[in-house]
């Protein structure tokens, strides 16, 4: 049997972990990208990794990064040992970095593109909060060099692409716009044009703005991957995560309870954030732990535990990468990194078998199959499972339409249907393959045992 997936762009390079119980979470074994004086705010995008480090002496933050396919050779790199002033805020495409840099008092956009630093986006005002796809940057834009406040009316959501040409506004509006992220063509923002935060999307690629959340209180800090949108909402008192599939516009409630929650990133159907969920004072933590959640299992674990301070996770295609204290000091902070395996749609025929549903039915010709189809218990859940066609050998045919529903098939689980086919006199057997599909949470879509001919 053979399942089709999309294709991935950066496959995994390491893999670290051990899985639970059949069904359950995996465990993740976490290995130490970075060493030395305080390290934090990390990026990650296939083989990639970059973070910004305080020096002691002088006091100054500068870009590193490291890849994890070999981290002894050259391993971590200061990129921005040869700048002046502050670098912060790095982000990479997976073969570029990209960072803030304050060498001027004013904030502009770096990277180091093909080994070499060279400015992407300078001039008056600041360029920051910046994150990257492909070759397109988005990034809050302010003509203002002073300080200005989040909900300041001059923050506007800018993007420009990396091999040339003008920055170009994504969306303009009088209100404020922040935190932008990026999947492709597709950024979404938080915006202030309501009166509080609202998420909002737009497709570069000539989509119309779209506003995604529409509740009372403020949606925050938004992350993107393919179709999938994450954030969080302060309602009723508390601060939760939710996701939608673009595709649908549902909004699924990610968690549920009073923990205060933060920096919550997505990646394929891997959600990872900051939780006080285990704080002596959940409202307000001193400490969190880091969960993940495979949006195509619904289970919850945890990724690194507060016991060592862990912080601002980042995610790309299951490698997850945060900033964590084992020392307990706060020069103490290092990068790590561990990969996450994730569920994936598969399908198993578990059996079948043939009968004559009526004597109408065996004096017209028409036998009927019933087939039982099963997922692993580590696949994900498959949504909508449904056989789309059933060619047969012998002059047999199809006698049912198509598709015919087998219904949404749990981990573990199996769902059965039941098909017809019109077999001419004579005919004492014959074979048939039978084609089906089913969808994930994130709406990726895996056929069984490939697409039907034809398609």
């Amino acid at each position: 049997m053979r399942i089709l997936y999309k294709s991935i762009v950066c496959a995994a390079v390491f893999l670290l972990m051990f899985v639970g119980a059949q069904g359950g979470a995996a465990a993740v074994t976490p290995i130490q990208v970075s060493s030395g004086y305080h390290q934090g705010r990390p990026a990650v995008s296939c083989s990639l990794v970059t973070w910004k480090r305080d020096l002691p002496a002088p006091t100054d933050y500068e870009i590193y990064a490291n890849n994890l396919t070999d981290l002894s050779s050259p391993g971590e790199q200061d990129i921005t040992e040869s700048e002046d002033g502050n670098q912060i805020n790095p982000a990479t495409n997976g073969s570029d970095t990209f960072w803030e840099d304050w060498s001027t008092g004013n904030a502009n956009i770096y990277m180091n593109h093909l080994g070499v630093n060279e400015p992407l986006v300078t001039g008056p005002g600041n360029k920051g909060i910046l994150a990257v796809s492909g070759s397109t940057v988005a990034y809050v834009y302010n003509p203002s060099t002073g300080s200005a406040p989040m909900t300041g009316p001059g923050n506007q959501v800018y993007y420009i692409d990396i091999s040339g040409g003008l920055a170009r506004p994504v969306d303009p509006t009088s209100a404020a716009q922040w935190a932008p992220r990026i999947s492709g063509s597709k950024v979404v923002w938080m915006d202030y044009r309501n009166g509080y935060w609202d998420i909002f999307e737009k497709d570069l690629s000539g989509g119309l703005e779209r506003q995604l959340t529409t509740d009372p209180g403020d949606s925050e800090y938004p992350d993107i991957s393919g179709n999938i949108v994450i954030w969080r909402s302060y309602e009723n008192g508390e601060w939760n995560m939710h996701w939608m599939n673009l595709t649908d516009g549902i909004d699924h409630l990610l968690t549920d309870n009073a923990a205060y929650k933060q920096s919550v990133r997505i990646s394929g159907s891997l959600a990872v954030w900051m939780d006080g969920s285990n704080d002596p004072d959940p409202a307000s933590p001193s400490a969190y732990d880091l969960f993940m959640e495979d949006l195509n299992t619904g289970v919850t674990s945890t990724l690194a535990s507060r016991s060592t301070n862990p912080a601002y996770p980042a995610v790309d295609n299951g490698t997850a990468v945060w900033e964590d204290d084992p020392s307990g000091s706060w020069a103490g902070y290092d990068i790590m990194a561990a990969y996450v395996p994730m569920a994936k749609l598969s399908l198993q025929l578990l059996s079948q078998s043939a009968f004559w549903g009526s004597y109408q039915d065996y004096q017209n010709g028409l036998l009927s199959v019933k087939y039982t189809i099963g997922a692993p218990a580590d696949a994900a859940i498959a949504y909508g499972a449904q056989i789309l066609a059933s060619p047969a050998t012998s002059g047999v045919m199809l006698g049912s339409p198509t598709p015919v529903a087998v219904g949404d098939i749990q981990p573990g689980g199996h769902a059965s249907a039941t098909l017809k086919y019109q077999v001419p006199v004579g005919v004492a057997g014959f074979r048939t393959t039978i084609y089906a599909s089913a969808h994930d949470a994130i709406g990726d879509i895996a056929y069984f045992p490939g697409p039907p001919p034809g398609n």
